[in-house]
């Protein structure tokens, strides 16, 4: 039986405008499912950027929103405006990397999503629609709660690039009813035709990134490592970030280590921060030689 798999592209919200709009042109029309800006608060603004854009079919939107940082009556507006648009909209929502204290609990979630939905059926200049929103984490309990909701359109999972764990994912949405409910594997990513310039980079990044996004988590565990054992330089430390995080090297490296994940039960690949040295330039490396593979995964 054939499955489509989609391919989505992620961006963090630390570059200039233009930057924006030069890849949503270069996806535009070219067979992505997406463009996703996460919003994470040390940077500018997703909705202000993906508000920004001008596309003609490719479905936008922020990912990982903080539970806490909008009011749900404010996210569905925002949202019903983006579905207007041309392409249409997405939404991620998380328990809120960066938040500190304000981190929502894993009910908070699911009743954010809810609360959207119930909001959207209120606004009388927007279209009806399915809202397609996202649950993002990486933990057994927030995955099974969200999937048993018929408002949370799919799970995804930041910095998945560990097909073991995907397979956990995985089994962790089919008991909860959801067999047909996809699962998005969002890994960092870079790539290069040198495999050590592609290493160096995703791992500054893993190492910036990790304390925050996955904290002490099964995730973390399943891996090897400890949260005290990220600020560790050894090289053992290294491979088991690269390994379980991300997906990096030439594009043949990085095709394999997709594969494997699709046949971990992956049915949605976003290829996330930071892409590459020049994000631009990775993006058409992306369109022109990774995303027709990707289109013509089969499953059986």
């Amino acid at each position: 039986m054939r499955r489509e798999i989609h391919a989505s592209i992620a961006l963090e919200c630390d570059k200039p405008h233009e930057t924006y709009q030069h890849i949503a042109s270069l996806m535009d029309d070219s067979g992505f499912y997406s463009l996703q800006l996460y919003e994470h608060t040390p940077y500018r603004p997703a909705w202000a950027i993906i508000f920004s854009l001008n596309v003609r079919s490719l479905k936008t939107g922020p990912v990982t929103v903080p539970a806490r940082l909008y009011r749900p009556a404010l996210l569905a507006r925002y949202l019903a405006y983006l579905q207007s648009r041309p392409g249409g909209a997405v939404l991620g929502i998380s328990r809120g990397a960066y938040m500190g204290g304000e981190r929502a609990e894993i009910g908070e979630v699911v009743e954010t999503v809810e609360k959207v939905v119930e909001h959207l059926k209120m606004i009388s200049w927007a279209p009806s629609f399915t809202p397609e929103i996202y649950v993002g984490t990486s933990g057994p309990k927030l995955v099974k709660t969200a999937a048993s909701s018929p408002h949370v359109r799919a799970i995804v999972v930041d910095n998945l690039a560990n097909p073991r764990y995907a397979a956990m994912v995985r089994s962790w949405i089919d008991e909860a009813g959801r067999p047909d409910m996809p699962l998005i594997a969002r890994p960092f990513t870079s790539i290069s035709d040198d495999p050590r310039k592609a290493a160096d980079h995703v791992l500054g990044e893993l190492r910036k990134y990790l304390p925050d996004l996955v904290g002490p988590s099964p995730m973390l565990e399943a891996a090897g490592l400890t949260l005290e054992s990220l600020s560790a330089i050894d090289d053992e430390v290294g491979g088991r970030l690269l390994e379980n995080f991300a997906v990096y090297g030439s594009v043949e490296d990085v095709l394999d280590k997709l594969a494997k994940l699709v046949k971990a039960g992956v049915s949605h690949i976003c290829l996330g921060h930071p892409l590459g040295a020049d994000p631009v330039k990775a993006v058409q490396l992306i369109r022109d030689k990774i995303l027709p593979y990707i289109k013509d995964e089969t499953h059986t």
